[in-house]
């Protein structure tokens, strides 16, 4: 193909794009020694017409006879791709979605401004991209999702308002992330869900709601936040759903009524609470889900309904909570209480009044042997008891 005329090159290209095969037969007399069997000028055709290319032997084939690809699917994952410069002399006008998984490919230099104008969904797991440099506001216009894990990008600096003006999900799981310094303005003016566990991160400076005003999802798991501390003055308005498993946390201290008031899902298993103090008013009036497993938590004293009017299900297993003393409020809404093993000796405290919606209940692993008829007579509605695997200690 590399010895056709341009004029012709392009009549050819032409032809192959309308599948007008008689019409290209009839042509073939001007072009200068060349011959085509059916099987080839059907497998040209056919490249392209693609809609996805999934394998990079078709990539390879296609690039040799057209710069501009009309494809809305690019998949070539694992095929040993250094940097978008291989990709940047095409155009791709139509792609909405490409994938470079697992490739070799170290920073977004080399991206034109033309190549992706159209680019929605970009996942680069598995690279070795150490920052955001390179990027500009006119490299990925309309991208709403962007796919970073298990990369090595190590601070936010190079990012500005004008980089993903239409980004919703980022996620970041498994870099080198230390801190949230970089982050200014409103950088991701309309991103809804970042996913920024098993990095670096140590504290909550630097992350505002300003920045995300529109952040309804927040995966922060597997980092080394030791305190709420730094949430003060802050609020993150359309916050819903917050995971915070496995990190150092100690305590509720810093937290305040206007910092998440509409999370619906906290999730705090792995940390080393060892109480409720720190909590006060309606902080999370719009709570539904609390995971508290695998803490240090030694007594339901600070629990109440003021805090968690709301609340449905509470998961309270791996602690050290001995008996049911200090739940005294009145939880109309909890349905699911999860408080296996513990080190629980007696029922004494529980009761139906205040628990009154509680359908599933979970003792297992702790010091008592439940009574089901005891326990079904205080909680009319309950469904489920699990209560084998009894463990004296």
């Amino acid at each position: 193909m590399e010895n056709l005329l341009d004029f012709f090159q392009e009549i050819l290209l032409e032809n192959l794009k309308d599948g007008d095969l008689a019409k290209l037969s009839s042509e073939l007399e001007y072009y200068d020694k060349i011959q085509f069997s059916d099987f080839k000028l059907n497998e040209m055709k056919d490249l392209l017409n693609l809609k996805e290319i999934s394998h990079i032997e078709d990539y390879n084939k296609i690039i040799k006879i057209i710069d501009i690809i009309s494809v809305k699917s690019l998949r070539l994952n694992g095929s040993q791709i250094i940097s978008f410069k291989e990709l940047s002399e095409k155009t791709f006008p139509i792609l909405k979605e490409l994938s470079l998984n697992e490739n070799q490919i170290i920073s977004f230099e080399g991206l034109s401004e033309k190549t992706f104008h159209n680019l929605e969904e970009l996942s680069l797991h598995g690279n070795q991209i150490i920052s955001f440099e390179g990027l500009s506001g006119k490299t990925f216009p309309k991208l709403k999702i962007l796919n970073l894990d298990w990369n090595r990008i190590t601070s936010f600096e190079g990012l500005s308002e004008k980089t993903f003006p239409n980004l919703e999900k980022l996620s970041l799981w498994n870099n080198q992330i230390s801190s949230f310094e970089g982050l200014s303005g409103k950088i991701f003016p309309n991103l809804e869900k970042l996913n920024l566990d098993f990095n670096q991160l140590t504290s909550f400076e630097g992350l505002s709601g300003k920045i995300f005003p529109n952040l309804n999802y927040l995966n922060l798991s597997e980092n080394q936040i030791s305190s709420f501390d730094i949430f003060s003055g802050k609020t993150f308005p359309n916050l819903e759903v917050l995971f915070l498993n496995i990190n150092k946390i100690k305590s509720f201290e810093g937290l305040f009524p206007d910092i998440f008031p509409n999370i619906e899902k906290l999730y705090l298993n792995g940390n080393q609470i060892t109480s409720f103090k720190g909590l006060s008013g309606k902080i999370f009036h719009n709570l539904k889900i609390f995971d508290l497993s695998n803490n240090q938590i030694n007594s339901l004293e600070g629990l109440s309904e003021k805090t968690f009017p709301n609340l449905k299900i509470l998961w309270l297993g791996h602690n050290q909570i001995i008996s049911f003393e200090g739940l005294s409020d009145i939880f109309s809404k909890l349905e699911e209480l999860y408080l296996n093993f513990n080190q629980i000796k007696s029922l004494e405290g529980l009761s139906g009044k205040i628990l009154p919606g509680l359908k599933k209940l979970e003792l297992f692993a702790n010091q008592i042997e439940p009574n089901d008829e005891y326990i079904r007579n205080i909680f009319p509605n309950i469904k489920y008891i699990y209560k084998n695997f009894k463990i004296f200690l």
